[in-house]
């Protein structure tokens, strides 16, 4: 009966660490396909991790703005550089990698999740 209750009890922390993993490996996509989908002139909401929806509409020519919680409309720019998709404006530059997600794309800014796109 021990024998049972300690299997039972390291296996759990086995499964739960799978989920995770899987979730770690599934593949960015690439840079180029992630500028393809969003850059297509028309608004994406983006929730932003401190719980923020930000306005973004990114254009084929590199430009585009964000509104938000400002009453105002920032211009950006964006741009591929290396594995990410980089966007810049008046306050700084973030660079951004991408996966799929239902309705849309999440934003991975190192290992951490970030801006999240969707319709």
């Amino acid at each position: 009966m021990k024998m049972k209750l300690l299997a039972a009890a390291t296996s759990v922390p086995l499964l739960a660490s799978g989920a995770s993993f899987a979730a770690q490996e599934q593949a960015f996509l690439a840079p180029q396909k992630a500028a393809a989908i969003l850059a297509d002139g028309s608004p994406w909401s983006a929730d932003t991790p401190d719980g923020k929806t930000l306005k973004f509409t990114l254009k084929k020519d590199g430009t585009g703005s964000i509104r938000g919680p400002m009453p105002f409309t920032l211009s950006i720019t964006w741009t591929v550089r290396g594995d990410a998709m980089c966007i810049t404006g008046k306050m700084g530059t973030k660079c951004l990698r991408f996966r799929d997600v239902p309705r849309g794309l999440q934003g991975w800014d190192g290992d951490k999740p970030d801006l999240k796109f969707s319709r």
